[in-house]
């Protein structure tokens, strides 16, 4: 069974910077938004599931590549520039790979 990508408590955290070096773990709550607004985003276009039906693996790996896309959206501004005095937020819609990710595409055979 798949978990979502938290930063509630240490484990969490060490799980998140192991597979996201790039987090912003130091700004725990901007981390916990980016993260709760990926979540919010694989849900919402994802298919639904039962109510005892376990999260796909594959969709906690799409919030951490929408995580992903929505930090560095945040990061760069229209110059290239990147840092905290430069800080800037542009909400990303997911992209093609990550809606890829939540719901694959169906191969259908070609009859001529």
């Amino acid at each position: 069974m798949a978990d979502w990508y938290t930063v509630d408590d240490a484990e969490a955290q060490q799980r998140l910077v192991d597979d996201w070096p790039d987090a912003p773990i130091e700004r725990l709550n901007v981390c916990r938004l980016i993260l709760e607004t990926a979540r919010e985003q694989v849900i919402d276009y994802a298919p639904v599931l039962a109510d005892d039906a376990p999260i796909p693996q594959r969709w906690v790996y799409a919030q951490l590549q929408q995580a992903t896309n929505l930090w560095n959206a945040g990061r760069v501004n229209s110059s290239g520039e990147v840092g905290e005095d430069q800080w800037n937020y542009t909400p990303r819609p997911l992209d093609k790979t990550v809606k890829g990710i939540i719901r694959p595409p169906k191969g259908r055979p070609r009859v001529r």
